[in-house]
């Protein structure tokens, strides 16, 4: 999944459980994110962020394209838990020419706006620490 498809499909994941909470179909952010295996701080920031003014619907007396906007939300947020499982390889060049075939990292709660899976698996850059290069820190100083 490159960063821009999972750009979209973090933004496609915040306005289902957006709608969904605005509908009150789940009353509070966590219990969202319980039941569809999302991280909590992330959904309670989406949360946040918007008006947090809901509009309670009458299950029993929903119009059809409402009942359509909700199933597919729910269909969304649980497209999560497959992305999750089944998530592309790393494909890092490896010393024998042969790619890396570990799954791709998920992102901290706090990463999420650059989406929500990493390009590489953790060992290739996916979630880790960047270490400066000797010559790229030697680089400032030659320059003076």
């Amino acid at each position: 999944m490159s960063p821009e498809q999972s750009r979209e499909f973090t933004r496609q994941l915040e306005a289902a459980a957006l709608l969904l909470l605005e509908l009150v179909i789940f009353r509070k952010p966590d219990d969202l994110a319980r039941r569809f295996g999302l991280p909590i701080p992330v959904v309670r920031y989406w949360w946040r962020n918007t008006d947090q003014e809901t509009r309670p619907v009458d299950q029993a007396k929903l119009s059809p394209r409402e009942v359509k906007q909700i199933r597919k939300a729910t269909q969304t947020l649980e497209n999560w838990e497959k992305v999750k499982r089944y998530r592309p390889a790393c494909g890092a060049k490896l010393p024998g020419g042969r790619q890396c075939k570990r799954s791709v990292a998920i992102r901290s709660p706090e990463g999420w706006s650059q989406g929500a899976l990493a390009d590489r698996c953790r060992m290739h850059g996916g979630l880790a620490r960047r270490v400066m290069r000797r010559n790229e820190a030697e680089d400032p100083e030659s320059s003076d």
